[in-house]
């Protein structure tokens, strides 16, 4: 009986009990031993008498609840120990290897359920960009994609046609001249932070897990904050646009916006109408994902368009 094994009866001890429950002699000292011990059974005046199993079985689960919440209240405390004595706090999660930041990376198409947001410098082992597992999967079901790539991952046209097909699948893309390191937010419960660097015995990766906290909180505004000034891109977007620089005549009144020129200024130094210079002053904003002049003007300088 599973039940009673979970107790502690040996397999033994209960045939030996059914057997004296059935006036049969059982002789192994070692199974009375047990049975004594558990409770069934004592002895009297030499004779084996049998108690009822009801009482003595009860008295034995509740010894083991009683080991069990000492085992819980065990395993709290050590827990509390082990933080003080690491430094650490439970909404981190130090992944040990590349191979487990990968497994949570994939894990996160199937457990996102409203909106993923993420920035990526590149798969970390490797140069080349690659679609994580069940992307498309979870943009069909509904989860909204928000993501952030570093300027250089589409220096390659395989890289952007890959960020094409995902834009086509319904996710929303930006670019930003210097993503620092790989970020993905869960639906605001949980993010895989991940960096790599190159040292002296070749390269390094540190990734964890943030549990909902502070910090969970503050990497959600600094992605909102690269998202705002991010570049859009569109599944029209050619390698040679992600990378092109303007024409002299945007390099011209990107400069004389950042001087201070009114529109009617431009518009005079140009030879054209202040509709004209507003329409090239959207276009620029467009391009850029700027939706402020100001916003412009700090997009052209970080493109180096200035």
């Amino acid at each position: 009986m599973e039940p009673l094994r979970a107790l502690g009866l040996s397999a033994e001890a209960e045939a030996a009990y059914v057997d004296l429950l059935h006036d049969k002699l059982v002789a192994d000292e070692a199974v009375i031993g047990e049975l004594i011990a558990l409770g069934l059974v004592e002895r009297a005046d030499g004779e084996i008498v049998i108690h009822p199993p009801r009482r003595a079985m009860d008295a034995l689960a509740e010894r083991h609840t009683r080991q069990a919440e000492l085992a819980r209240d065990g395993a709290d405390l050590l827990n509390e120990l082990w933080k003080a004595a690491a430094g650490k706090q439970d909404y981190l999660e130090i992944l040990p290897t590349y191979a487990a930041s990968q497994a949570v990376l994939n894990s996160v198409q199937k457990d996102a359920q409203d909106h993923v947001r993420a920035m990526t410098t590149g798969n970390l082992a490797a140069r080349e960009l690659k679609i994580v597992e069940g992307m498309f999967d979870a943009l069909e079901r509904g989860v909204r994609y928000e993501v952030i790539y570093g300027a250089h991952v589409l220096q390659d046209a395989n890289a952007l046609h890959m960020v094409q097909a995902c834009i086509d699948a319904g996710e929303q893309a930006r670019v930003f001249p210097y993503v620092p390191l790989n970020i993905t937010i869960v639906d605001d419960r949980w993010a895989l932070v991940g960096a790599r660097a190159e040292v002296e015995r070749g390269p390094e990766f540190v990734a964890m897990v943030v549990h909902q906290s502070p910090l969970l909180g503050g990497l959600a505004r600094i992605f909102e904050a690269l998202w705002r000034i991010a570049v859009p891109i569109t599944g029209g977007t050619e390698l040679n646009d992600v990378n092109a620089a303007p024409s002299l005549e945007s390099k011209r009144l990107l400069t004389y916006l950042s001087a201070g020129l009114t529109d009617e200024s431009i518009a005079r130094e140009f030879g054209v109408s202040e509709r004209t210079i507003a329409r090239r002053i959207g276009r620029l904003q467009e391009a850029l994902g700027a939706q402020t002049r100001f916003q412009l003007g700090v997009q052209a300088s970080r493109q180096g368009w200035l």
